[in-house]
């Protein structure tokens, strides 16, 4: 598999990672196979039948997804959560955007997504991060849970906000 390949491969588990969670809170996506393999995640009692449907949940996004960009990303957020998906968490500068997420995060308790521009493999790159939590620290979810490999990241939040602003601040995120 070519590096673009792995790194797309990645935006897969990273939104079925986030949609997982949202599910987890109580907000369910419009598509039935997309609900439904959530829903299998959660019922597991066995790790094999688990990591299968979340594999099978993968697949799904990864059939709905077309494409890594924040358009594609945002376009599949909509079909899942309608008018709900907003994208001005970013807006603003670094003092408004901080001050903003946490307030999101306060008022719905619920992760959202940031794109971001790194050094991946020899290129700098976008990628996105699933956000957990915002204090002194960015917290982001490992974006494959269904795999053994621990990828939870902590970043400063002066480090979020540069990689941030490579990409313009990109993000979405769900009204409650």
């Amino acid at each position: 598999m070519t590096m673009a390949a792995a790194d797309y491969d990645q935006v897969p588990y990273t939104i079925a990672t986030w949609v997982f969670t949202l599910h987890v809170a109580g907000v369910h996506a419009a598509d039935e196979q997309v609900s439904r393999h959530c829903q299998q995640v959660l019922e597991a009692t066995e790790e094999q039948v688990g990591n299968a449907a979340g594999e099978a949940l993968v697949a799904r996004i990864r059939e709905l997804l077309e494409g890594e960009d924040l358009d594609a990303v945002a376009s599949l957020a909509t079909a899942l959560y309608g008018e709900r998906v907003h994208r001005d968490l970013g807006s603003g500068d670094r003092s408004d955007r901080t001050a903003r997420i946490r307030k999101y995060q306060f008022s719905s308790q619920l992760p959202w997504l940031a794109r971001i521009w790194e050094r991946q493999g020899g290129e700098v790159r976008p990628s996105w991060l699933l956000v957990e939590r915002v204090t002194d620290e960015v917290t982001a979810a490992d974006p494959n849970p269904w795999n053994d490999l621990e990828e939870e990241r902590k970043l400063p939040v002066s480090d979020f906000h540069v990689l941030w602003e490579l990409d313009g601040c990109s993000s979405l995120h769900l009204a409650r």
